[in-house]
């Protein structure tokens, strides 16, 4: 029986009700809407967060209008696009870079007015007062040493190399009948587990940490994900296509196929059909002792652009996934496209 068609009816049989199974394109989208916190929950920080007032940081000068922080993946694609809308619209920007954590905390101590995440907030970061706004979602591409002449891998068979279920290169289906050059090879799986408690990113192959092969090597940027998986003809590692270009010069990978599903083919994973994306978003605040309007002006001309220009950078900008049916709670994306309300406990 194929694993979703299991996972279908393991659920009717825990949850008490009768479901009929889903097709393979139900079933993905269906494992699409686990892919965020419920958009209800506000955190409880300390006592008098909400009346909290934005204190930039020291190093920020005093003429600044608006601080926005950057991750690793929107700060190569945008910061010279909000220097220039900062610029035209006579906003004074300091623009911060950093990662998913950092704009955590940033948030948490109320030192920036507009901050981004390459994924979908977790309970945690739901924070009173806050606002997220979704501009764009982009695939996750598994790459592997140019050498390995292996061109696709199943969903499952994905889980089972990061998990180490499988240990050398002639285990995995794929691979066989391909070429013996890594014949008996052990498989390295190349792993960045960022943002481990949001939903969504890697983890929507691999649940947790937990699950990781005690064989992984573990890396914390980008950058490193690419020199090692391009260094190594056993590795095997996962990026966005569009960090892959950025970072080209750190060495030449290969990108596979998921379900024999191009993960460069943006129709695919709009129809909801792709299993690895990340979820941009950016937030501002709504709280009137914290709203800032320019930084609300800047905010709505950078999701502005990314309508426009996105698929440059290989995203798929929010208003194409409301046309395709992906569901969005005010301006946050929530659901894939089946519009199934299930969420993550993250």
């Amino acid at each position: 029986m194929p694993f979703f068609h299991r996972t279908t009816i393991c659920l009717s049989i825990l949850l008490g009700f009768t479901v009929t199974p889903l097709s393979y394109a139900e079933a993905t989208r269906s494992l699409i809407a686990e892919a965020f916190s419920d958009p209800d929950y506000i955190a409880n920080p300390k006592k008098g967060f909400l009346e909290k007032t934005i204190q930039y940081d020291k190093k920020v000068a005093d003429d600044i209008d608006v601080v926005i922080s950057l991750g690793q993946q929107t700060y190569p694609a945008i910061h010279e696009i909000v220097e220039q809308i900062a610029k035209e619209n006579g906003i004074k920007v300091a623009i911060q870079q950093g990662t998913c954590g950092a704009t955590a905390k940033k948030l948490l101590n109320k030192s920036v007015d507009i901050a981004t995440y390459c994924c979908p907030p977790g309970k945690t970061d739901r924070l009173p007062g806050l606002k997220f706004h979704t501009v764009a979602i982009a695939p996750v591409a598994l790459v592997t040493h140019v050498d390995n002449p292996i061109n696709n891998v199943s969903t499952e068979d994905a889980k089972k190399i990061f998990k180490g279920e499988y240990v050398s290169w002639s285990e995995v289906p794929d691979y066989q009948n391909l070429s013996d050059k890594l014949k008996g090879k052990t498989i390295q799986p190349v792993v960045r587990l960022h943002c481990k408690k949001r939903p969504g990113h890697w983890r929507l192959l691999l649940n947790s940490p937990d699950d990781v092969s005690p064989r992984a090597a573990s890396v914390g940027t980008i950058v490193d994900m690419i020199s090692q998986v391009s260094s190594n003809v056993t590795a095997i590692g996962y990026e966005t296509p569009y960090m892959l270009k950025v970072h080209k010069d750190k060495g030449a990978l290969k990108i596979l196929s998921i379900d024999k599903k191009q993960p460069e083919d943006l129709k695919i994973l709009l129809a909801g059909d792709y299993p690895v994306y990340r979820t941009y978003n950016l937030t501002t605040w709504a709280n009137d002792n914290n709203k800032n309007e320019k930084a609300e002006l800047l905010m709505d001309a950078i999701y502005d652009y990314m309508q426009k220009h996105g698929e440059q950078y290989g995203f798929i900008p929010a208003e194409k996934l409301k046309l395709a049916g992906w569901k969005f709670k005010g301006s946050e994306l929530i659901a894939g496209p089946d519009g199934q309300n299930v969420v993550s406990d993250h």
